[in-house]
């Protein structure tokens, strides 16, 4: 037996649809308009409320939403019934939270279904409770119906960031609907990607201690980029834990945000809207995690994470439009690992790829944030230094030298294998040219091969460009 409210402002639907219930041993409860049955719910709540969708006043759906949003009735399933089987209906039933949708000829169904509905609770006498007056009644259903408004705009707002196509715009956009809903001291957002960084808004004379806060926070390894917005306009100073919140499409937990509130914490509705935030936000980060994934494909060598060639002219023709603006000095580091094809003949192709890994987190870690690397083509890599004359690259170039050749790389079978390169360096004041200025660092390369290997050459300022082309095809007794 259930407990049933039954609603309608029908009083012959009312009655009709009670006795055929009752028939079935249910005790039935009636109320006249959703207004009247939320203020019996909070009183007495059913095991089940059964509604109409469309009455006088509030609708179904309004009345469903209202007992979803208070703790007393949040249990309590909602059966809509309904003379038409428009879409639309159904749409918002569900939205709204009912449990089912039956049509008002199909009441037989109902019967069958509600022994199915919740769990019948003991028989209890009503609740003592202060009755409320209308005024008060409609103070709460309006504030519940405009909370239910709000997260309706904002679910919006956050899906449609998913405009943003980059992560890093995705963020912004979050930060700043944040900052208009939610008080906080820090925000933090990490998608499921390794090579993504975590993105972190946050007051800059604090940035040191927001970081380290998000790396425990996300239990992010010391490695793992940050990413960091400063904005003066975020709260200073301690506050409680930080909470995090999966970010979550399709059941599939697709990244983490983090949050620190100010000083007054979190209250319940702080916490439904982060919760909503984390469910409605899953589309728009993956779709943005996608688009760069993407544009990885098309940008990254795959073996070694760095640009590919292509990727790697597109950004120095950038930076010598750059250096060409404001008469920057600019320089090309060209490296060649020494030998290459006597370690794959020896230890076989994985150690060789292994090599090449190797060397290129070298370079990764060596390199100025200003500066970009890229894997040239088979063993080479290119690193160009923007805004750096003769000098500072000859001591950069020293510097890869001789990072490269202390280090030995781990094997995937046998003792870890040491390798050393040969660097050619260009430099040039703007105007230059970019074929000119790698064909130049190439001819360098070349000559720190024929005079030894693990060296540095510089190509000087007079030099001819040797033809990229005619430098591939150089003796492998050079290799």
């Amino acid at each position: 037996m259930k407990r049933v409210l039954v609603v309608d402002d029908s009083s012959s639907i009312r009655s009709l649809l009670g006795q055929r219930l009752r028939s079935h041993g249910h005790d039935v409860e009636e109320a006249p308009d959703a207004e009247t049955a939320f203020e019996q719910a909070l009183t007495r709540p059913p095991d089940v409320v059964v509604t109409d969708l469309i009455m006088t006043g509030l609708t179904g759906v309004d009345l469903c939403r209202l007992l979803r949003n208070d703790p007393a009735t949040a249990h309590v399933p909602v059966v809509l019934l309904t003379a038409s089987g428009d879409r639309r209906s159904r749409f918002w039933a569900r939205s709204a939270g009912a449990a089912a949708y039956v049509g008002k000829d199909r009441v037989d169904d109902l019967i069958a279904l509600l022994p199915s509905l919740g769990t019948p609770l003991p028989v209890q006498t009503p609740v003592s409770k202060p009755r409320l007056s209308k005024r008060n009644l409609q103070e709460r259903i309006s504030s519940i119906l405009d909370g239910a408004l709000f997260e309706s705009v904002l679910a919006g707002e956050v899906r449609s960031l998913a405009s943003a196509a980059e992560l890093a715009r995705l963020f912004d956009g979050l930060a700043t609907l944040m900052s208009d809903v939610l008080g906080y001291r820090w925000l933090a957002m990490a998608p499921d990607r390794a090579y993504a960084p975590i993105f972190v808004h946050g007051h800059p004379a604090d940035r040191e201690r927001i970081e380290a806060a998000t790396r425990a926070a996300l239990n992010a390894p010391a490695e793992r980029a940050i990413q960091f917005s400063a904005d003066e306009r975020t709260t200073l100073g301690e506050g409680p834990a930080c909470q995090t919140v999966p970010i979550i499409l399709g059941g599939a937990h697709v990244g983490r945000m983090a949050v620190a509130p100010t000083s007054r914490g979190l209250t319940r509705e702080d916490q439904r809207l982060l919760s909503l935030v984390g469910t409605e936000l899953g589309a728009p980060l993956q779709m943005a995690a996608l688009y760069e994934d993407t544009r990885r494909l098309a940008t990254t060598d795959a073996l070694t994470g760095l640009l590919n060639r292509r990727a790697f002219l597109d950004a120095f023709e950038r930076e010598r439009a750059r250096s060409d603006r404001h008469a920057f000095p600019l320089s090309v580091l060209l490296l060649d690992v020494d030998h290459f094809k006597r370690i794959n003949d020896s230890r076989g192709h994985p150690v060789g790829d292994a090599v090449l890994r190797g060397v290129a987190r070298i370079l990764e870690k060596v390199a100025r944030k200003s500066d970009f690397v890229a894997r040239w083509g088979g063993e080479e890599f290119v690193l160009a230094l923007p805004q750096t004359s003769e000098a500072g690259a000859r001591v950069a170039a020293e510097r890869v030298r001789r990072a490269v050749a202390a280090e030995a790389h781990p094997a995937p079978e046998g003792p870890p294998v040491s390798a050393t390169v040969s660097v050619g360096v260009a430099s040039a004041e703007a105007p230059w040219s970019v074929d000119k200025l790698v064909g130049r660092a190439d001819s360098a390369m070349y000559a720190a091969k024929s005079r030894g290997r693990n060296r540095v050459e510089v190509a000087s300022e007079g030099e001819q460009a040797a033809s990229v082309v005619g430098a591939l095809q150089a003796p492998s007794s050079l290799r």
